[in-house]
C-alpha cells in the first residue's frame, strides 16, 4: 500500500493576501527553473494553478490511480489570524475537506487544520472529529505561536483522547510574514516529548535547513515521525547520488519505520509529478543499497501504523 500523508486541495477562497503573493513568487520561481520556461508569476497562477481547482478531489483520485497511490491525507492550513480571514473560513474549509474525504472514503483521509488560539476552535474540532470523521490535527506554528506553548495543550490532549496524530509544519515557508523560527523541529520535539502518547508527524522532515533536527527527534522519540513532502525539489535539482545518500542516511539514523512518503501537492507535483515521485523510491537511480522492505515501510506501512489502518 502506498500512502501520501500530506496533500492540499485547490479551492477558490481558501487563502488570501500576503500568503498568495509569497507562494506565487516562490512556486513560480521553482516552476521556471524546473521546466526552463519563461512564465511570469501571474501567468503561473492563472495558467498553471487555476486549472488545478478541484474542491471535491475528483482529479486527485485520477492522479493517485495513475501513480499507484492507494490513500492520501488531505488538509488545509489555518492562516486566518495572521493574514486575515479568507472568504472561506477555516471551519468551513475543514468541512470541505471532510466532505471530499467522505466522497472518496476509501481513498482520502481528512485532518482538521486549526490555529489553537482561535476562538471556538475546541468546539469546532470536537464536531469535526465526532460528526465529520476527521482523523488528525494539522498545525502551522509559523502563523504566530510556538508548538510547545501551553496554548497548544488542548490539541495534544484531544489527540491523546481520540488516539489521532498531530501533523506539524516544520521548515521554511514562502511568506515573509510567517515566523520561520516557530517551525524549527526542535520546538515541535519539545511538545512531542511532553505527550509521548500522541504520534507527531513533522512535515517536510524539517526541510533542507533543519532536517537534522527533525531526524534527531525521530531517532530519540518513539512518537515522532517525519514526512518527505517538498523533498521533490532536491531530488530534481541535486545530483541523484546526493539525494539517495541523504535518504540512506536518514533511514540509518531514524529507521524506515519513522519515515513517511508525502508530497505537499499540488505545487510540488508541478515540478515532480506524483508518479515520478513514487518511482523515485521504487525504481532508484543509485548504487546505494535499499531493501524492498525499507521502501515498502516508507511508502505506506509506517503510515498505516500511525493512522491505525
Amino acid at each position: 500500500m502506498i500512502i501520501d500523508v500530506h496533500r492540499h486541495l485547490v479551492a477558490a477562497g481558501t487563502v488570501q493576501g500576503d500568503y498568495i503573493r509569497g507562494a506565487q513568487k516562490s512556486f513560480a520561481m521553482m516552476y521556471r527553473k524546473t521546466h526552463n520556461v519563461d512564465i511570469s508569476d501571474r501567468e503561473f497562477t492563472q495558467d498553471v494553478v487555476r486549472p488545478l481547482i478541484d474542491p471535491q478531489a475528483d482529479n486527485i483520485i485520477e492522479e493517485m490511480d495513475a501513480a499507484g497511490v492507494d490513500k492520501t491525507i488531505i488538509f488545509g492550513v489555518d492562516y486566518g489570524l495572521l493574514f486575515g480571514e479568507p472568504p472561506i473560513h477555516i471551519f468551513d474549509q475543514n468541512k470541505l475537506y471532510a466532505d471530499a474525504a467522505k466522497r472518496h472514503e476509501d481513498r482520502l483521509i481528512a485532518f482538521m487544520a486549526i490555529d489553537p488560539r482561535r476562538k471556538g476552535a475546541l468546539k469546532h474540532c470536537e464536531q469535526a472529529h465526532s460528526e465529520w470523521g476527521m482523523k488528525g490535527f494539522k498545525l502551522h506554528a509559523g502563523v504566530g505561536y510556538m508548538p510547545d506553548d501551553p496554548v497548544c495543550n488542548w490539541v495534544y490532549e484531544k489527540a491523546a483522547e481520540w488516539k489521532i496524530p498531530v501533523l506539524i509544519h516544520t521548515g521554511g515557508a514562502p511568506s515573509v510574514a510567517l515566523r520561520w523560527e516557530n517551525s524549527r523541529p526542535v520546538h515541535a520535539a519539545s511538545a512531542a516529548a511532553r505527550y509521548p502518547e500522541v504520534d507527531f508527524i513533522f512535515a517536510h522532515c524539517g526541510d533542507v535547513g533543519w532536517w537534522q533536527e527533525a531526524i534527531q527527534a525521530a531517532a530519540w522519540l518513539k512518537n515522532v515521525y517525519v514526512d518527505l513532502s517538498l523533498w521533490q525539489k532536491p531530488y530534481k535539482k541535486l545530483p541523484k547520488k546526493r539525494f539517495y545518500q541523504w535518504l540512506r542516511d536518514i533511514i540509518d539514523i531514524a529507521g524506515p519505520e519513522k519515515i513517511l512518503f508525502a508530497t505537499d501537492a499540488p505545487y510540488p507535483n508541478l515540478m515532480c509529478p506524483l508518479k515520478e515521485w513514487v518511482q523515485a523510491f521504487k525504481e532508484r537511480e543509485t548504487d546505494l543499497e535499499f531493501s524492498d522492505e525499507e521502501i515498502n515501510i516508507i511508502l505506506g506501512e509506517a503510515a498505516q501504523k500511525v493512522l491505525k489502518i
